[in-house]
């Protein structure tokens, strides 16, 4: 939880079939090529000190259509000790499969409880500007229409030499500070003391946040800190959501995040916001949550210059490639950690 990480998300939703500073898609959502540097996503510090790293990704894809299972290939990021069918390692490497029909029915591989499942090896490449090519292929060779995805990786430098603590309780073993914020204290469609938020719920920006505060001694110990995000709960909603909807995640903004790139829009990239890992609501009308596995839940962020930030959050949706969720909601409770970056 002390290691710095870097982290990139990528909307399908910004790219489309025609070329763009990004990237492009097919017409059929089954082939996304992003234009993205390396060098800008793993950071000058991550990238000059480290030669590999460890990938994770996380993707979902609500599937529509006849019974048959798609292959996630990944191509572009030296991937290696990773074949597919005895084919060479590094080159059309399969992360993933998931059915058309059967949809998911919780947030596992998305940053949740079971999303190291899908860890991969990374050589740094020689150069830093790649073409990073996601097909997704049916078993059966035919070429059906998919909806749109959104893919989320985190890198995490590779210690060749390290000695892993116990993982049970490596937790325990980091200086940290816990947090909650929740709506309860917000009004809906107003402003009061602690900050504003929309009538629906799915936009809003807690005040004057005293981060020293929160993370105390640490304060004076770290420059860089990560933001870990533990766990989102979700208050009951009657709102009608379809499945691709139910799978959430929220934008951050209001602290000097590092190492997070992101897409915004079909020209450009973002430095300046981060994400939550995805979040499943099951059911309408009933309360739900959802926790978080590391190192996806890692975001780093640089100490702020003012101890008071405004942490403002925005509720996205899957549905579409990544995008806003504007339907009326409820209250959310969203807990975290901080952990200082040695």
């Amino acid at each position: 939880m002390q290691t710095e990480v870097a982290k990139l998300w990528l909307n399908g939703a910004n790219v489309g079939t025609t070329i763009s500073q990004i990237g492009i898609r097919n017409s059929t959502n089954t082939e996304y090529t992003f234009f993205v540097d390396l060098r800008l996503v793993l950071g000058e510090t991550m990238f000059q000190k480290y030669e590999a790293f460890k990938v994770y990704f996380g993707s979902v894809n609500i599937g529509t259509g006849t019974v048959s299972i798609d292959t996630i290939f990944v191509n572009g990021i030296n991937l290696i000790q990773a074949s597919y069918q005895g084919k060479q390692a590094g080159f059309n490497t399969a992360i993933d499969v998931f059915s058309q029909t059967v949809n998911p029915n919780n947030s596992e591989n998305l940053g949740g409880k079971n999303a190291n499942i899908r860890e991969f090896m990374m050589i740094k490449p020689d150069n830093t500007k790649i073409e990073l090519n996601i097909s997704l292929v049916r078993d059966d060779a035919t070429v059906p229409t998919l909806s749109l995805t959104v893919f989320f990786l985190t890198f995490a430098p590779f210690h060749k030499d390290k000695i892993y603590k116990n993982p049970f309780n490596y937790l325990y073993q980091n200086e940290l500070a816990n947090f909650t914020l929740t709506t309860q204290i917000l009004s809906a469609g107003a402003t009061n003391e602690f900050g504003t938020m929309n009538t629906t719920f799915t936009t809003f920006t807690f005040t004057n946040v005293n981060m020293r505060r929160i993370i105390g001694t640490m304060w004076d110990k770290y420059d860089k800190f990560n933001l870990v995000c533990l766990n989102v709960g979700i208050g009951q909603t009657a709102t009608t959501l379809s499945s691709a909807q139910r799978f959430m995640f929220f934008q951050i903004q209001g602290l000097q995040f590092i190492n997070c790139l992101s897409t915004t829009t079909s020209s450009s990239f973002s430095q300046s916001v981060a994400y939550t890992p995805i979040f499943r609501y099951a059911t309408a009308s009933t309360a739900d949550s959802d926790s978080f596995a590391v190192p996806e839940s890692l975001i780093g962020f640089r100490k702020p210059e003012s101890e008071n930030v405004d942490l403002a959050f925005q509720l996205f949706t899957i549905n579409g490639g990544g995008t806003a969720l504007n339907l009326q909601m409820n209250q959310f409770s969203i807990t975290f950690a901080v952990v200082g970056i040695k």
